[in-house]
């Protein structure tokens, strides 16, 4: 898929505005005849004030409003019709309450909001498949509002979940790194935690990478991060958990645009549009452009001997990285009443990337369909049906450096196309308020991959009469099925215990897989099937008011993927041969934790949690009868094998305090002691057991937001990760940065903000490589340097 030039895509957004704008005036008459809104103000119940940035929502019709620093509100385009109207706001408790629109009317209704949780105010659904409050589950979730998205300096959606210090993920930024990317929690490691967007997966199907460009921060409009093995409800992947973004509903005759720049040339445009048709149908159209905003990765300010080890510093090969995402969505909505919605979206999404060398590039474009279907009433049963189908081609170009110790010339190595197809669907069905059962919920899911890494090797012996040609062509790949079906109860069998049951059983195939290297010739692989059993128990005992406990077991699983399958990778020294009879990876772990709140003022959460992990598959060296034939005559032959066996050990904690209405402070660690417990002495005590690479420990964050309907909203961010290591286990230092944000309305509906990433211009290491010799020096690439954006948002909500 060939992506339009900057020039066009610019010009492509202008007329998906004009005509979107020229639609909806024509069609407003007809929408007004039909559909009504709903407004209001939301006030605190005992000091009666307004309470800016709460988030008032109705589930079906998506509606959703953030109120403004009068606590004013609006949900437009509704049906006629009665509708639960929910509000949630950090330090208040959830609020639901009906409403009824009659004849397109306007509907006033006004919400008086009672003191709650300062950590857990919202509804969450990620953590049961069923809107449940956050401190009333069994499992650790944490949840980045409606309002703290807006008001994070981040400029990209992964940078937003490092204020969650459970999240571990790599020390750059996604705006600057390869278009692939990777998270864990509670160190599990790449690869094998969910990540959702509004319910539809976004690990891609050959690798289970992440591109986050795909969901603009300008899109969400919160998150919740579930921690601790999900299989339960969410299948393969869910090990480590599960992130779910959810983007913000675009009602009809609502509108959004921003504008943004800031240093090293960075720029970024969002428009966003809801157009009413006709009764119940609405068309929106949004898209997001971005570009520029990088600089040069290698480190410059260390030479010489430290420590024993001789560092690196860039040369003439170093140049700044560079960076251009674009999104394009449209999607065609149908809610005619708070018992039926469909929709249909399109979404098209570009990111091309220079990697810091003039060779080294990588680009992604990707085409996706998604469909949606829902139906019914909680209270009565309701139906959920999703289904997308995505196809993705992703490029790539690695180079080698000629001399390590000077940097000054680069060949081309490797250069790869990845073509990957990725389609699927669900259902599940919900019922609350049962005799004895407060939800119960079935459903099932199948998910199709099929993807190929066809690879060119060139010759680096340079200079010689043989560089720069081809060595070596290695097409690999195949597909893979995986369905599944679970089984889910919530009960309150006396008042203050609640009970949470969950099962699943999942199956998989991995099929047609193949690789077809032009020296050895073609190789078909056996297919294979295997089947998992993921169970979890969770319970919630509220001790008295203020104090509850909770507590979780499970068993977990993960698949292993299409790259780890079948991917076959040649060198001139060393092979690494599929392995299409790997077994699944397994994780049995368990927690405890409590959630404490003396007075509406003060709250703190924390867990503990261990986790066994078992048959992880990674790159071994196998030799004599265990070689396989795919080997050949190269000297050295690797291949995936089931040997891994980890521990990961730890504790969270968080805490909130709100000493004045205006003022809201946050702080969250933690410590995640993740060690191998494979291929090592049986007699190593636990402490001198090795520590698994890429999970840094301890990780800290404090957040401080003074917000004012005069002065507007200030937000401060201090974090801390403690010591981690590369994937090749060099250590990485510590670092402490600082960010902020400020915004204010300067009109109603005009919104002017600053964000400032690393305020003290921090020069901390995000990855190390080389031997730290005079010839092989280590050479070092540093995290993002400071970065400020300035912008204007206009909205019509």
């Amino acid at each position: 898929m060939m992506w339009p030039t900057r020039s066009k895509f610019e010009q492509f957004l202008k007329h998906v505005c004009t005509a979107a704008t020229l639609v909806a005036i024509g069609a407003a008459a007809v929408s007004a005849q039909s559909t009504g809104d709903v407004r209001g103000t939301v006030t605190d119940t005992r000091t009666k004030a307004p309470v800016m940035g709460a988030r008032v929502y109705i589930a079906s019709p998506q509606r959703a409003a953030l109120t403004d620093s009068k606590g004013r509100y609006v949900l437009r385009g509704l049906p006629n019709g009665s509708y639960v109207v929910t509000t949630t706001s950090l330090g208040y408790a959830p609020d639901s309450s009906s409403v009824t629109l009659s004849g397109g009317a306007i509907a006033a209704h006004d919400i008086v909001l009672k003191e709650g949780s300062l950590l857990l105010s919202s509804m969450v659904v990620s953590a049961t498949r069923t809107p449940t409050e956050a401190n009333k589950v069994a499992s650790t979730v944490n949840v980045l509002t409606s309002a703290q998205v807006r008001q994070s300096p981040a400029r990209e959606s992964q940078d937003m979940l490092r204020e969650i210090p459970a999240v571990e993920l790599p020390r750059t930024s996604s705006m600057v790194g390869g278009t692939a990317q990777i998270v864990s929690i509670r160190g599990v490691d790449e690869g094998r935690t969910a990540v959702l967007f509004d319910g539809i997966p976004v690990n891609d199907a050959w690798g289970e990478w992440i591109d986050w460009g795909r969901m603009p921060k300008s899109m969400i409009d919160h998150v919740e991060v579930l921690e601790g093995g999900t299989s339960s409800i969410y299948g393969n992947g869910a090990m480590g958990g599960v992130i779910s973004f959810f983007s913000r509903p675009v009602a009809p005759g609502s509108a959004r645009i921003q504008l943004d720049a800031g240093n090293r040339d960075a720029r970024h445009g969002y428009v966003e549009i809801g157009v009413p048709l006709f009764r119940g149908l609405t068309a929106s159209f949004s898209g997001d452009y971005q570009e520029h905003g990088g600089y040069t990765l290698i480190d410059s300010t260390v030479r010489g001997v430290v420590a024993n080890s001789t560092f690196g510093v860039r040369g003439p090969v170093d140049i700044a990285s560079s960076v251009i995402q674009r999104n394009a969505y449209g999607r065609l909505s149908y809610e005619p009443s708070a018992k039926l919605s469909a929709f249909v979206t399109g979404h098209l999404f570009g990111d091309s990337r220079n990697l810091g060398t003039p060779l080294t590039f990588a680009n992604r474009d990707q085409r996706n369909v998604d469909l949606g279907f829902n139906y019914g009433a909680l209270a009565s049963g309701q139906l959920a049906v999703r289904a997308w189908d995505g196809r993705q081609i992703e490029n790539q170009r690695s180079s080698a450096i000629r001399s390590a110790a000077l940097r000054n010339f680069e060949d081309s190595s490797l250069t790869a196309e990845i073509p990957s197809h990725d389609w699927g669907a669900s259902a599940q069905w919900t019922r609350t308020r049962l005799p004895v059962l407060q939800s119960f919920s079935v459903g099932a899911d199948f998910r199709h991959y099929q993807g190929d890494f066809n690879e060119v090797d060139f010759n680096t012996s340079c200079p010689g009469a043989n560089c720069g040609t081809i060595v070596r062509t290695v097409t690999s790949g195949g597909d893979q099925n995986l369905s599944g079906a679970f089984v889910q109860a919530i009960a309150a069998p006396v008042a203050p215990v609640t009970l949470e049951l969950s099962a699943r059983v999942d199956q998989w195939s991995n099929n047609n897989g193949h690789s077809n290297d032009a020296a050895a010739g073609p190789t078909i692989y056996p297919n294979q099937s295997k089947t998992s059993f993921s169970p979890r128990f969770g319970a919630v005992y509220q001790v008295v008011s203020t104090f509850a406990l909770r507590g979780a077991v499970y068993k977990a699983f993960r698949a292993p993927n299409l790259a780890e399958l079948y991917r076959k990778q040649i060198s001139a020294t060393q092979i690494t041969a599929p392995n299409p009879n790997l077994k699944p990876e397994t994780a049995l772990g368990r927690e405890v934790g409590f959630d404490f709140q003396p007075t509406s003022w003060l709250q703190a959460k924390g867990t503990y949690y261990v986790a066994d992990y078992n048959d992880f598959n990674s790159p071994q060296t196998v030799t004599g009868a265990a070689r396989p034939d795919a080997c050949g005559t190269i000297a050295t032959c690797r291949q995936r094998l089931n040997v891994g066996k980890s521990r990961s050990e730890g504790i969270e904690g968080y805490v909130a305090v709100r000493p004045v209405q205006q003022l809201f402070l946050s702080g969250g660690v933690s410590y995640d002691d993740a060690r191998v417990q494979s291929g090592i002495s049986a007699t190593l005590p636990s402490d001198q057991k090795p520590h698994i690479n890429r999970v840094p420990s301890p990780r800290q964050t404090l957040r401080g937001t003074y917000s004012s309907s005069l002065l507007g909203e200030l937000t401060v961010m201090w974090r801390h990760e403690g010591q981690t290591t590369t994937l090749g286990g060099l250590a990485l230092k510590p670092f402490t940065v600082v960010d902020l944000n400020y915004q204010r309305e300067i009109i109603r509906g005009v919104r002017g903000f600053l964000s400032i990433e690393n305020i003290g211009d921090v020069l901390y290491e995000v990855n190390k490589g080389g031997a730290g010799s005079t010839a092989n020096p280590y050479i070092i690439s540093v995290g993002l340097p400071r970065t400020f954006r300035a912008g204007i948002e206009a909205f019509r909500f």
